[in-house]
């Protein structure tokens, strides 16, 4: 008797793995973070964010694997971790951009601060 319970307890554990819901959320919050970080054009100037975005396609690919063959427990930290990276890009790529405008804005007052003494040096 006590074996058999053992066998059907063993049986309920193998089963709860099999019952894992498949991570559709995980998989489109992952696809839309990367969605959102190839989107950055300055995604591309920051090799660390470069990085990040190619580890999160990677994972991305995997999670996607890993559910087809139906380890949907393990494609959900997967996946997460996609979403993670995607989420590093994205914060690295809206760091250069911003970069990128207070150089702008730095050389623009610099332009503007240059013309005045111009002009004040000519007497207008």
């Amino acid at each position: 008797m006590k074996t058999m319970m053992i066998a059907v307890a063993a049986i309920a554990l193998a089963g709860c793995g099999a019952t894992t819901p498949v991570p559709a959320d995980a998989l489109s919050r992952a696809q839309a973070t990367v969605r959102q970080a190839e989107a950055m054009p300055t995604t591309a100037l920051d090799p660390k964010a470069m990085q990040h975005l190619q580890l999160a396609k990677d994972q991305l690919s995997y999670g996607k694997r890993l559910m087809v063959e139906g380890e949907n427990k393990d494609a959900r930290w997967v996946l997460l971790r996609a979403e993670a990276d995607a989420e590093a890009a994205l914060s690295l790529a809206h760091a250069q951009a911003a970069k990128t405008d207070a150089q702008q804005t730095i050389e623009a007052i610099r332009q503007a601060m240059s013309l005045a003494q111009q002009q004040e040096g000519s007497g207008s």
